[in-house]
């Protein structure tokens, strides 16, 4: 069942706005004859925007013509911190799709290589409570979603790193091109991600502990994994702060990220065999200055099963570091760090990506009676919410085909041998 935008959340689509977008990408000749709204996510696809096409009619040199647009609207959120941080995120993606990208293609165009694969933005509206992106439809060239439930396999997994390699190389070339050679000096989106105070930093608090203490609640379950549920409890106050903190980097290791690269927000073509051939990077709302460990920790502990991460990982890290070198040497730009670097740098994040695999996990994981709703949320209200979810994740795990145990089992097993997670508390036996 798809997902329907509400009333509100349609009135953000105008003629005005579908018209500029249609000039955009058809030409000042364009012009707009109709209009529908056709649905096709479903719940769960996505949450902090309502994601739908748009299927428009037009004529151009005398005859008529159809294109479809993504729409991405900002959600109707009851509870005014959470849509606060909505409201930025959309000013976020815009910025980053319209402008950002655009000039990191540029450059890469000037060194023979192709763009950076992500959607074309046609129109960008910011004002509150109109907030709306008109994206190019990838669909159209073929571009499907992989299936979020199954772990992500190697041919896939190439694809993926290797646009992040391009991704975060360009970055560098960019930012050396800019005035003061410093992205967050030209686009102040980068400077106020988040609050490190206030109701927003109290809100990240209480929604991270809460799924912490639902993995928590899982891990108590399974024998022999109470040096885990230790850990899990003793990290979850100070989780949020571990995203914050990675929201500034060692100049060694900054590059812009895509910031939420997990499998629904991955677009793939196919050959006529059925091969994986290229990738779109969607959904950049998470877009930071950081560390490309950042990236690859989220990445490979949100979308993965173990059994095809854990053999891998050596794999990976040299597909995506052949990738992100290739470009900085075509411009003739040192790579600022060597291959063994990378994996101790990788090594160092592995601590938020087990954080964001506790987060992000249960969401790729559920079913469409799973899926979280944020639009009801409201601040008295976030106990209660919590107190749901947590539900959802112990039903989740007590289904007879349930993929979440095992990939918290891999992920937990692999922090501890990388010493993430002590073996044992002071006292345990040995």
């Amino acid at each position: 069942m798809s997902e329907e935008a509400s009333v509100q959340e349609r009135q953000q689509v105008t003629d005005e706005v579908i018209q500029e977008a249609l000039r955009a990408d058809k030409g000042p000749d364009a012009s707009l004859v109709s209009w529908k709204f056709e649905d096709f996510t479903m719940k769960g696809d996505n949450y902090t925007c309502l994601v739908t096409c748009l299927v428009v009619q037009y004529t151009l040199g005398g005859k008529l013509e159809e294109a479809t647009y993504v729409a991405k609207m900002r959600r109707n959120i009851a509870m005014d911190t959470f849509a606060s941080v909505i409201q930025k995120l959309v000013k976020w993606e815009g910025t980053c799709l319209a402008e950002i990208v655009p000039c990191m293609n540029k450059i890469l165009k000037e060194l023979g290589h192709r763009g950076i694969g992500t959607a074309k933005a046609y129109h960008c509206v910011y004002e509150k409570d109109k907030e709306v992106l008109l994206l190019e439809d990838l669909r159209s060239r073929g571009f499907r979603m992989y299936d979020r439930k199954r772990g992500m396999d190697i041919p896939h997994a190439r694809l993926v790193l290797q646009e992040l390699g391009r991704l975060h190389a360009a970055s560098i070339l960019l930012e050396k091109s800019l005035p003061e050679q410093d992205i967050t000096k030209t686009w102040s989106i980068f400077q106020d991600m988040w609050e490190s105070t206030g109701d927003t930093k109290k809100m990240l608090d209480g929604m991270t502990a809460s799924q912490l203490e639902g993995a928590a609640m899982i891990m108590e379950k399974v024998p022999n994994y109470e040096h885990v549920v230790k850990w899990i409890n003793q990290v979850k106050g100070s989780a949020a702060d571990v995203f914050m903190e990675n929201s500034t980097s060692d100049p060694t290791f900054a590059v812009l990220v895509h910031g939420d690269c997990w499998t629904n927000n991955l677009l793939f073509r196919y050959n006529a065999a059925g091969d994986p051939v290229e990738v779109m990077l969607v959904d950049l709302q998470g877009m930071r200055r950081v560390s490309p460990a950042v990236d690859l920790n989220y990445f490979l502990y949100s979308s993965f099963n173990g059994p095809d991460r854990s053999p891998n990982v050596e794999l990976f890290l040299g597909v995506y570091y052949t990738s992100f070198c290739e470009v900085l040497r075509a411009a003739n730009t040192p790579v600022p760090f060597t291959l063994e670097e990378l994996r101790q740098e990788y090594r160092r994040k592995m601590e938020y990506g087990c954080i964001a695999g506790m987060f992000v996990v249960p969401i790729i994981l559920s079913e469409v009676e799973d899926a979280p709703d944020f639009e009801g949320i409201t601040d008295d209200k976030m106990e209660e919410f919590a107190k749901q979810r947590q539900e959802v994740l112990l039903k989740m795990i007590s289904r007879e085909d349930g993929l979440l145990k095992p990939r918290f089992l891999d992920m937990f097993d692999e922090m501890v041998e990388a010493g993430i997670i002590p073996r044992h508390s002071k006292g345990d036996s040995t």
